[in-house]
């Protein structure tokens, strides 16, 4: 029988030695007092035996590697909590997060489980700024065939009588067996969301970074499902709707990684880079390079407010690899005088360029140190000083690729309009991902205009074309 009030933390880990420690102690500091941790080893080959065996508190168990949905299992049969919640060896729960969870099951007593929501960290631990995360208050089901609303596993706490009803964890599956689980769960019982945060969910290098791996297994999650299904008109199209939605999702992120090899052969390093990104970021992640969205929205194109102050210091601790940041420093009426601006720029290499001390007091300065930053685990670390020069309130911004405009243009002479305006801004290239080709088919004058006046430098009918937009306007050339 399960103890009542209890709440088991079960603790998955594979080769998650240099996070665990931060997952075991965010567990143990809970607010909420009746908890057991539970760590399940799933055949490390790193230090994990020696972190758990530091925490005499918790229950450590060994198995050989059997992937993490067994793992949980394992953590399942052996954790005696009336609730439970798996957190994964390399995030880390809020201080309130088991009393928040708790008080919505005792609230809500017949939902199966309750959900939060997560704030993203990089691998040291800093916090980035979190995107809006939906807020669902029914048709859990439905919501969830959609796309999966919960970002995070740790952000769940289960009551343990829902295991009895659809049983564990998949085995078959890896990263897509929680997906999984929360599917079976919602089709058979209530479930509810709260919408609070409860869980730091961190980014880093990891098996979600397999982008066909992660796609097979969101599609086998999803597609299990039909079955039970097909007879509801509204399920079946809830259905497909998931389904267009992972198939897109993890498409662009596979061709942002064939897009960059590309880049790699055709472009050099310092390249100013148009991109017909459709408003997905990732396309802008070009090893570095200045990569700005096509086309560009009309606006002063500042970006985000990042800090302000006459003269200040600010870690950074979210430059992600292969982006490239602009940093801009105004100052004056309405800080309409840009008086110094920085490009930072996230690379994957592991060396670090020290900048020299700043310069003088009464001269304005936009310092970046590191930089380039180096991105081992996906996101790195610089700070930015600045200094207005004259004492001067100041503000900086900060921008990846400027403002895309998501309206269509009209015709071809807005498209053409679009293409030249960012070429005046000092883009050298035009790059088009596969996603993007109706505009040669939607717009034939730009086609020609492109086709007329520009050279073609690569050409791949599954990855991107890319343009050379350094030939005068009214320039003949040869195409490939």
């Amino acid at each position: 029988m399960p103890e009542s009030g209890l709440v088991s933390v079960i603790i998955p880990c594979y080769n998650q030695a240099q996070f665990l420690p931060e997952a075991i102690e965010s567990a143990s500091a809970q607010t909420y007092p009746h908890r057991e941790i539970i760590v399940v080893d799933d055949g490390s080959t790193d230090g994990t035996t020696k972190v758990a065996a530091d925490y005499a508190a918790l229950q450590y168990t060994r198995q050989e590697n059997s992937g993490v949905s067994a793992a949980r299992n394992t953590g399942l049969k052996k954790s005696r909590g009336e609730h439970l919640v798996f957190l994964d060896a390399d995030d880390r729960l809020l201080p309130e997060a088991l009393q928040i969870g708790v008080d919505s099951l005792r609230e809500h007593a017949d939902c199966a489980f309750a959900s939060g929501h997560c704030r993203l960290i990089v691998a040291d631990g800093a916090l980035l700024a979190t995107p809006e995360q939906a807020e669902v208050s029914n048709d859990h089901y439905l919501a969830l065939l959609r796309r999966n609303y919960i970002w995070c596993p740790g952000s769940v706490i289960y009551r343990r009588s829902t295991f009895d009803i659809v049983g564990g964890f998949d085995p078959s599956l890896g990263p897509g067996a929680d997906y999984d689980l929360y599917l079976r769960i919602a089709r058979a019982l209530p479930v509810f969301s709260h919408n609070r945060f409860v869980v730091d969910y961190r980014l880093h290098k990891s098996m979600s970074s397999n982008h066909s791996l992660m796609l097979r297994e969101a599609l086998k999650a999803l597609e299990s499902q039909w079955n039970f299904l097909k007879a509801s008109p509204s399920h079946v199209a809830a259905f497909k709707s998931g389904r267009r939605y992972w198939q897109d999702y993890y498409h662009s992120l596979e061709m942002s990684d064939k897009i960059l090899e590309t880049v790699e052969v055709y472009l050099p390093p310092h390249a100013m880079v148009a991109v017909a990104t459709g408003g997905k970021r990732d396309f802008l992640k070009l090893g570095g390079r200045c990569a700005r969205h096509f086309p560009q929205a009309k606006s002063d194109g500042r970006g985000r407010l990042f800090r302000q102050g006459p003269k200040g210091f600010a870690e950074v601790p979210w430059i992600e690899a292969g982006m490239q940041y602009e940093f801009r420093l105004f100052r004056g009426e309405k800080y309409s005088e840009e008086v110094a601006a920085v490009s930072v720029t996230g690379s994957v290499d592991t060396k670090s360029t020290i900048n020299a001390d700043p310069t003088p007091e009464n001269q304005a300065y936009l310092i970046a140190s590191p930089n380039p930053v180096p991105t081992p685990n996906r996101f790195g670390r610089t700070a930015i000083s600045w200094n207005t020069g004259d004492g001067s309130e100041g503000r900086i911004y900060v921008s990846q690729g400027g403002d895309y405009d998501n309206r269509r243009p009209e015709d071809s002479d807005e498209a053409i309009s679009h293409l030249e305006d960012i070429r005046a801004q000092g883009a050298e290239y035009l790059l088009l991902p596969a996603t993007a080709f109706w505009w040669l088919d939607r717009y034939q004058k730009f086609r020609q205009h492109l086709e007329d006046r520009y050279q073609i430098i690569a050409r791949d009918e599954n990855t991107c074309l890319i343009f050379d937009l350094r030939q005068s306007p009214d320039s003949t050339v040869t195409k490939k």
